[in-house]
């Protein structure tokens, strides 16, 4: 009886059976006897502000985790972030370089090279941090706000029904202090608060923000300590910058008498632009615009009348900060209303349309902006509707060159100046921001042109000269040996002249041609072309008369034909 067959896939189910066992045979113990450690519950996926935006994710204190600008999306701060160690904080006493309650003006016209800044804000506004703002003089020319009550500053989410605001973040550190006011920045003039949170990691903080008359921002806690301060803010496009309308006088706001020396010093300088206090307000501060952003920065202060307001206004001199000082006298005295802002590293002015402040860069400032935190894409204001001056460059580079963009403050001191700059420019930084007309050396934010935004770092260029200058004479003596030089070589391509070999000039006989008279020139006539082209002072460095060779000389003499009457005559 013949055997039982095996199914047909008998055999390779036995293999496949047996290749696990075979496997775990020849795993390592190591391995065979590692633990289970369990499935992956999760793994960490980095944050999207589109999925922000379009999910309306918020952080603590109800702030939104990115906002859409203009210049793309922008991911909210940390609230919890803890304190980092370049952060400095704003405090009741203010630091040496950051402005107080009031402004002296000063005789200091030289401009600074590089500027302390910290740009709180995303986008970058740098260099426009809005720190401390004036609107008021007095006899002695202090600046002041007129209107020093702080009241309680809203916090209100909703948005203008056309949208015409920009948003930005705030994120500060501040030193609360129980029954004091710290002065905060702001983005801008009539600038709202829409969320705000200040605490210590994840522990809230009570806090109230408030503003004065000049719309100067402080913060009140109710208790001392360090806390971060992160705000969502936003302020009218129209107010950091764009045309700046024909409004009547009716439509602007009112402004106070001037004290009478300071009316009296002030109707010098209006005469000197060509304004009176019955002139149209666009016409006011186009001219104002144009005659302070002239001003230039010297080593040596103005004096001479006693007053510095005059010293600085009829001379044009001055960084930002005395083109800011001297605009918002001379203003004022105009009837037009304006404030002075200003910065540890910037100044500029506000002026009102009859609708809203507008933002006016003077420039002015220095030439960089160190803000070694500062990582924020910049925030592009609208067009700069006042030209800027025209300066001619320096023939050699500057030691500091964006930016940009300039003479401008990228802060105050463009900025950016640009300088930037910084868009400085901030002219930098704002600067920049938006640079200056093409030619000049101004830009928005002060700063050289091209830089003002924020955390610009200018490079240092320096000259690559070969050596000494040479006299100019010595030049145009090396520049007509080149030309004479390349005339030769065209005109004898195989004999090497202008190789630097001496060529004897060729021997003719017969009366010497002046050059341009038709023919060859003579012998005396190339003569006294080698003596011109040496300069006949006999210059240092000049070569020896005989190696200098004749625009017209051959390299060679060539041979003289016999002609055929001639050779008859001989026979």
């Amino acid at each position: 009886m013949p055997a039982p067959r095996r199914p047909r896939n008998a055999s390779k189910r036995a293999r496949v059976l047996a290749l696990p066992l075979l496997l775990l045979a020849l795993t390592p113990p190591a391995i065979a006897q590692r633990p289970f450690r369990g499935p992956t519950l999760h793994e960490p996926i980095p944050p999207d502000p589109r999925e922000d935006v379009a999910l309306s994710v918020s952080l603590d204190g109800d702030l939104p985790a990115a906002i859409n600008t203009p210049r793309g999306l922008v991911s909210a701060p940390d609230p919890a972030r803890p304190f980092g160690t370049g952060e400095a904080p704003y405090s009741p006493v203010p630091k040496n370089d950051a402005p107080g309650s009031t402004f002296r003006p000063d005789r200091n016209t030289a401009r600074p090279d590089a500027l302390p800044y910290d740009d709180p804000f995303s986008p970058s506004t740098a260099p426009f941090k809005r720190l401390a703002a004036y609107d008021t003089v007095d006899a002695n020319y202090t600046l002041s706000v007129r209107d020093a009550h702080a009241t309680p500053l809203a916090v209100s989410p909703t948005p203008p029904p056309d949208a015409s605001e920009e948003h930005f973040y705030a994120d500060m550190v501040v030193d609360l202090a129980a029954g004091r006011k710290v002065r905060i920045p702001s983005v801008g003039p009539g600038a709202r608060v829409l969320r705000a949170r200040a605490g210590i990691r994840t522990e809230d903080v009570r806090f109230t923000l408030y503003k004065d008359g000049a719309e100067n921002w402080f913060i009140e806690g109710d208790a001392t300590t360090r806390a971060r301060l992160v705000m969502e803010v936003s302020a009218p496009r129209a107010a950091f910058g764009g045309d700046f309308g024909n409004p009547t006088r009716a439509e602007l706001r009112a402004v106070p008498p001037l004290p009478p020396n300071v009316q009296a010093a002030a109707a010098q300088v209006a005469q000197k632009i060509g304004v009176t206090p019955r002139s149209a307000p666009r016409e006011v501060v186009t001219k104002l615009v144009t005659y302070f952003r002239a001003f230039q920065d010297s080593e040596e202060p103005p004096t001479g009348r006693g007053d510095i307001y005059l010293d600085l206004a009829l001379q044009q001199k001055g960084v930002c900060r005395h083109r800011s000082f001297a605009f918002l006298v001379t203003a004022l005295y105009l009837g037009i209303p304006t404030r002075m802002i200003s910065n540890e590293a910037h100044a500029w002015v506000e002026v009102d349309d009859g609708h809203t402040w507008r933002r006016i860069d003077l420039g002015g400032a220095g030439r960089t902006l160190h803000d070694p935190l500062s990582t924020n894409v910049p925030y592009e204001p609208p067009p700069d509707p006042f030209a800027w001056p025209q300066r001619p460059r320096a023939a050699t580079t500057s030691p500091t060159a964006p930016g940009a963009q300039a003479d401008r403050c990228p802060g105050a001191a463009s900025s950016s100046e640009r300088r930037p700059s910084a868009g400085q420019a901030p002219r930098p930084a704002g600067a920049s921001s938006a640079g200056g007309a093409s030619g000049s050396d101004e830009g928005p934010g002060g700063m050289s042109s091209g830089a003002a935004a924020s955390g610009v770092r200018r490079r240092a260029f320096a000259r690559r000269d070969a050596g000494p200058r040479r006299s100019p004479a010595v030049e145009r003596d090396d520049d007509a040996r080149r030309t004479d030089a390349r005339r030769r070589a065209a005109r004898h391509p195989r004999r090497g002249v202008g190789r630097g070999r001496a060529v004897r000039p060729r021997r003719r006989r017969g009366r010497p041609q002046e050059p341009g008279a038709g023919g060859r020139p003579g012998r005396r006539a190339r003569h006294r072309r080698a003596r011109q082209l040496r300069g006949g002072a006999g210059l240092a460095g000049d070569r020896p008369a005989r190696r200098l060779r004749s625009s017209c000389a051959h390299a060679r003499r060539r041979p003289v034909r016999a002609r055929p009457d001639k050779m008859r005559k001989t026979q």
